[in-house]
């Protein structure tokens, strides 16, 4: 039954994904909130998954419309968690670079000139494309939207070289300090 819901699908039969979408949805809905908690994120990843249906089908080449769908929401339900985790990790790096760099402000009423030079120098160490996204974070104070757009990359990259800028500089937090003492 599927087969051919599959293949009137391909052909552009309206009707046919609408039997699909009312067949899979609420059992792939049911499924992401197993493990999801928010609904809202359920709902758009179902969304998302026949969307994506919707794109590919012209070329589908599928054997299994059921575990085509489950397979589809199972690794959306994946890369979820990985952004979460890694977006978690972000905003712990940042939020441990801004109480540095609090600190630093604080230190630069001191000797300002010292700790900027000391900072670029730490930044020395980082390649040079991760420089210049962490440079355009903190001297322009760009999103990492902007930023990817500046930088001509994506925004995950720019997100990543931030979160690499992020992690040298707390590493060498403790070199900043001690020669500042």
């Amino acid at each position: 039954m599927d087969t051919e819901l599959v293949h009137l699908f391909k052909l552009g039969d309206q009707q046919a994904f609408e039997v699909i979408y009312h067949r899979y949805a609420k059992d792939l809905y049911r499924y992401a909130r197993k493990s999801v908690q928010a609904k809202e994120d359920c709902e758009e990843m179902v969304h998302d998954v026949f969307e994506s249906l919707l794109a590919r089908r012209e070329s589908l080449n599928i054997t299994s419309l059921r575990h085509y769908l489950f397979n589809s929401i199972r690794y959306m339900i994946i890369r979820s968690f990985s952004h979460r985790d890694v977006k978690r990790k972000f905003i712990e790096h940042y939020t441990a670079f801004e109480t540095e760099y609090d600190m630093l402000e604080a230190e630069q009423r001191h000797d300002p000139e010292a700790v900027h030079a000391r900072l670029l120098q730490n930044l020395d160490g980082l390649p040079e494309r991760c420089q210049e996204a962490i440079r355009l974070r903190i001297i322009e104070n760009l999103s990492n939207g902007e930023i990817a757009s500046r930088m001509n990359i994506n925004k995950r990259t720019a997100e990543l070289y931030i979160f690499r800028a992020f992690n040298h500089l707390r590493a060498s937090y403790d070199k900043i300090y001690k020669a500042a003492e």
